[in-house]
């Protein structure tokens, strides 16, 4: 359609990103900081990984350690102690995520339905508080209420005639302890991102659900689910790219040596043949490894989630 004619409308010319950027500036401005410690604290260190190709000596620094190439990742593919640790951490790993995964979400909604608000805030409150706790105050804990002589579940165990048992020296008790305790210290703070997208659901789908006839199971199947699994299947894909990964901290201070056959996962492998028996290059190719796999496993998940919802994480 030509320019003088009726009801022309002139194309938009796209703006440039530089444009674009320096209308935004002042956001950019803001955001610069995190960027800066980002690239710092995270692009940086990369260049350390060469010495999973090095025989690394921390006197002649990287430039003059020997190359080696691949003998790091043969060692450790060839040696039974890291399959030990894979084996823990999937366990653990698919263990928390059947259990520990839906429980934010079940939560979540629970808080969600109440009508009290005052109730609701505190609830809120007080289940987002053991986050800030530190993993050393939380493993403390566990060992004085687990403690065989003085520890409360064995002085209940005691009074009902059962033996007291000892849960912190039998390998068997300690997944399950790990991903009790990661969830109950994460529970409130996991179920964040949930109730913001439930918050974001529209009010009128619940009317219209109502004057449809809709029961309160009904519309949580038809109407809440559907609106936050955009959330749901973001919050999946990430937690499946940690598949190989358990929290270190957790798991550092939770574990004793009674406990290392089920206890020593893939990151408390890394860090006792890295710091402790100072094998810094072997340690290194096994990080490097564990992150590619998580990479993978990101990749993967995200696109198998567009090809079935339509939508990624990106």
């Amino acid at each position: 359609m030509e320019s003088g004619q009726a009801g022309y409308v002139p194309p938009i010319k796209k703006k440039s990103l530089g444009s674009r950027m320096w209308e935004m500036r002042v956001m950019y401005a803001f955001l610069l900081p995190a960027i800066i410690c980002v690239i710092v604290f995270a692009y940086v260190p990369m260049a350390g990984v060469i010495m999973a190709f090095q025989k690394y000596d921390i006197i002649k620094g990287i430039y003059k350690s020997p190359f080696v190439g691949f003998t790091h990742f043969i060692k450790f593919l060839t040696d039974t102690s890291f399959y030990n640790a894979v084996k823990n951490t999937l366990g653990i790993s698919v263990f928390s995520i059947m259990i520990g995964f839906p429980i934010p979400i079940i939560f979540a909604l629970m808080i969600f339905s109440l009508r009290d608000s005052v109730f609701k805030r505190v609830t809120q409150t007080v289940s987002y508080l053991p986050h800030f706790v530190s993993w050393v105050v939380v493993a403390n804990i566990v060992y004085k209420i687990l403690d065989p002589y003085t520890g409360i579940v064995n002085v209940i165990n005691k009074m009902m005639g059962n033996e007291a048992v000892a849960f912190m020296r039998e390998p068997g008790y300690f997944w399950g302890l790990l991903i009790g305790s990661s969830i109950w210290k994460e529970l409130g703070w996991n179920s964040i991102l949930y109730l913001a997208a439930l918050s974001a659901v529209p009010a009128d789908q619940y009317e219209s659900a109502v004057v449809d006839g809709a029961n309160g199971w009904q519309k949580l199947i038809y109407v809440t689910l559907p609106g936050i699994a955009p959330t749901i299947g973001l919050m999946l894909i990430f937690t499946i790219g940690n598949l190989f990964n358990v929290s270190f901290d957790a798991v550092y201070n939770l574990r004793n040596p009674l406990l290392a056959s089920k206890a020593n996962t893939i990151d408390f492998y890394v860090y006792q043949e890295g710091v402790l028996n100072d094998k810094i290059s072997f340690a290194t190719a096994i990080g490097l490894t564990q992150s590619l796999v998580a990479l993978g496993l990101v990749t993967g998940a995200n696109a198998l989630s567009r090809k079935i919802r339509g939508y990624g994480a990106f």
